[in-house]
């Protein structure tokens, strides 16, 4: 039988004229689109809620500790760490090893690795080349900042990457990785030249 032929049956049938159904056939069609869109603004808007807090508390972290002021008993760091989740406002805390600081002379430093002697003209350091141990850890790094929050008048970079719960996780398969994102932010900034020398 023609294929136009079984469309036009199929017209006249008693199946195409019930309408039974109908409406719970549109709402389950409906309804996974309808929450992909509400819980997925939960979502997303809860990811950028975060990272707005994750960037505000960072830059008044950063705000604190280009001054000379220490509490007694808490190191520098930690009153740092504590002021990112002071406003992060319960919804944002950050552990310690997820927040570096590096110290450089100076912005263009940022990033630069340690100078090195290519000895044998690779443009890459192989082992054995002299180096200048920016960092004094003993070793080459390709990234010379050292650990710390540094002295007076040297520039020190805060970056933090922290993993944030999605609210629902209705969007987990689309979003993130097990239903957490990872949010990152950074700012370089000079301390005040409130004394103390070269930190290495």
């Amino acid at each position: 039988m023609p294929l136009y032929k079984l469309i036009k049956r199929i017209k006249r049938s008693r199946f195409a004229k019930c309408d039974k159904g109908v409406v719970a056939l549109e709402y389950a069609l409906g309804l996974p689109v309808f929450l992909t869109m509400v819980l997925g603004i939960f979502d997303l808007g809860g990811v950028y809620f975060a990272s707005i807090l994750l960037e505000g508390g960072l830059r008044e972290a950063a705000r604190y500790g280009v001054t000379g002021n220490l509490a007694p008993g808490v190191t520098k760091e930690e009153k740092i760490l504590e002021t990112i989740n002071f406003h992060g406002a319960g919804f944002v805390q950050v552990k310690a090893d997820e927040l570096s600081t590096l110290v450089y002379k100076d912005f263009d430093s940022i990033g630069d690795p340690e100078p090195y002697v290519d000895a044998d003209g690779n443009n890459a350091y192989d082992a054995g080349e002299a180096f200048t141990d920016l960092n004094c850890n003993g070793a080459w790094d390709s990234d010379s900042g050292f650990d710390g929050a540094g002295n007076g008048s040297e520039v020190v970079l805060y970056t933090v990457e922290h993993e944030t719960q999605l609210i629902t996780g209705y969007i987990a398969h689309l979003v993130g990785k097990d239903g957490k994102v990872k949010l990152r932010a950074s700012v370089a900034v000079r301390n005040e030249p409130y004394g103390g020398g070269a930190s290495c």
